[in-house]
């Protein structure tokens, strides 16, 4: 049984390893900013670490109505406005790229007078993105509850080479109550390792070998 074991042992060191992506994105859930907690800053120009305001400003509340999906911070893309942001990564030609983010209709609350009961309409929420040739968007579900309901985003694309932008725009309803965002993130897809023809073959003929040996018995 010991030299069984053993022999499982040795064939499973032989099968592909596979790299978890590394999120190429700087600040992907917006902690860098200094915000204190239950409050809310704007942030114009590049004040806000890796991330470029395009338009407008891009406002960050901490735990402020509603909660962050990561960490305490999160972002509106409405502030008094609607406004856009963008950041850059290096990218390798040809590779496919994961992008994934998560986001939210506002929270039902007092802190949105005009709307009956608090609760901002869908046509509020609009959030376009785009990177490289890519690019799509979408309207943030009516949101009655007091938090944040967050639903992840995620699609595909393919690196251009070199640097590549990021962006994100709010293009609901201009009234300064918009969709929140947190959570972003760039990654390759897992690759596994290069395993030798060779090594492929001893391992399936140990496995039929192991399944008659157990067979017998």
């Amino acid at each position: 049984m010991l030299k069984n074991i053993i022999a499982a042992a040795a064939l499973c060191s032989v099968l592909p390893a596979f790299a978890a992506g590394t999120n190429l994105i700087m600040d992907y859930s917006f902690e860098s900013a200094n915000v204190p907690s239950g409050q809310y800053a704007d942030f114009t120009g590049t004040q806000l670490a890796g991330w470029t305001a395009t338009s407008g400003s891009i406002e960050v509340r901490n735990d402020l109505v509603g909660t962050a999906q990561d960490g305490n911070n999160f972002v509106e893309l409405d502030s008094t406005a609607n406004s856009s942001m963008a950041t850059t990564f290096d990218s390798v030609a040809g590779q496919l790229y994961t992008l994934s983010f998560y986001y939210s209709g506002r929270p039902a609350s007092s802190s949105n007078p005009g709307f009956p009961g608090g609760v901002v309409p869908s046509s509020s929420e609009g959030l376009a993105f785009s990177v490289g040739s890519f690019s799509d968007s979408l309207f943030a579900p009516t949101n009655t509850t007091s938090d944040n309901i967050w639903q992840q985003y995620t699609n595909t694309f393919v690196g251009t080479g070199g640097v590549m932008t990021l962006s994100f725009a709010a293009t609901g309803t201009s009234d300064s109550f918009g969709a929140s965002l947190d959570n972003v993130s760039v990654t390759t897809t897992a690759v596994p390792e290069p395993m030798p023809l060779a090594m492929m073959g001893v391992g399936l003929l140990g496995l039929m070998g192991l399944r008659k040996r157990f067979r017998g018995n």
